[in-house]
């Protein structure tokens, strides 16, 4: 099992204040959203996976990170990509199969906007672990 220092645990901080914010954003702005037909159970969901998929990543990264295997950390990172894509394949579909006619594809692109966002900020903070290494 690998140990994490605190160091380590304090790069969860922005992503999980990225999901507080956005999450914020969501709950405040929810009239608006349905007035402009988004669904912000859909963004909500997207939000709540992403966020949870990538502090595994950022977690496994880490662990990875501590392998003399170089291939280790490599499978490791496009694993969680990938995992994040298809997790938030599946929500959409899901979405898509449960409103039948009645889907809001802007909920749709605004749950895959979350993607890069999530995905920038887990490799940025895996960087800075590595740089002060």
């Amino acid at each position: 099992m690998a140990r994490f220092n605190t160091s380590e645990f304090k790069l969860l901080y922005p992503i999980i204040g990225l999901f507080i914010f956005v999450a914020s954003i969501i709950q405040i702005g929810e009239q608006a959203l349905i007035n402009y037909k988004f669904v912000p159970t859909v963004i909500m969901s997207a939000n709540l996976l992403l966020f949870a998929l990538t502090l595994v990543g950022l977690l496994s990264l880490i662990s990875a990170a501590k392998d003399p295997n170089p291939n280790v950390l490599v499978r490791t990172v496009v694993a969680f990509m990938g995992f994040r894509l298809i997790g938030l394949a599946v929500i959409i579909v899901s979405y898509i199969k449960m409103s039948g006619a009645a889907i809001s594809p802007r909920s749709v692109y605004a749950g895959f906007a979350l993607y890069p966002l999530y995905t920038w900020l887990e490799i940025r903070l895996f960087l800075k672990l590595n740089v002060k290494k």
